[in-house]
């Protein structure tokens, strides 16, 4: 996990605001409690990263096979107010655990900047006035109560 922090933290250093997307496999966490499989997961790294970065979890995102954490990292043009309307295109990292070896795997993903901005600023639309992380269900399902009104961004 050092060296991963390392590669992160070095990746930060350079971009200085950075988006990092876990990807894990979904069957490495807890069925009945994704949002708390996940925070314990990443809670090792978020403390490491928070010494000197504002890293902010914005999205757990979960599939069949594999489920996505986005996290942010000194984003200091988030707004939660308005993070549905406007489209911030930031680099994209992911750090990956494979399921064979238990091993991260960390690196830049330049085509996922924007896609991955928009479908953030989709999910703050849909999940209303909710509080981050937002949580999507592709398994279940997702239900949204009370979305915001849809802007064209």
């Amino acid at each position: 996990m050092d060296d991963i922090n390392e590669e992160v933290l070095k990746a930060i250093t350079e971009q200085h605001t950075v988006r990092i997307v876990v990807d894990v496999p979904t069957n490495l966490l807890r069925p009945d409690e994704y949002l708390a499989s996940v925070s314990q997961l990443v809670s090792p790294f978020m403390v490491h990263w928070e010494t000197e970065n504002t890293p902010r979890l914005l999205v757990v995102d979960v599939y069949p096979k594999h489920a996505y954490i986005v996290i942010d990292i000194n984003n200091r043009r988030y707004n939660y107010d308005t993070a549905h309307q406007q489209i911030y295109a930031i680099p994209v990292y992911v750090l990956q655990l494979s399921q064979n070896t238990l091993r991260w795997r960390f690196f830049r993903r330049a085509v996922e900047d924007e896609l991955i901005a928009r479908t953030i600023a989709e999910l703050h639309r849909l999940n209303g006035q909710n509080p981050i992380p937002f949580f999507a269900d592709h398994i279940n399902g997702s239900v949204y109560l009370s979305p915001r009104s849809r802007v064209e961004v």
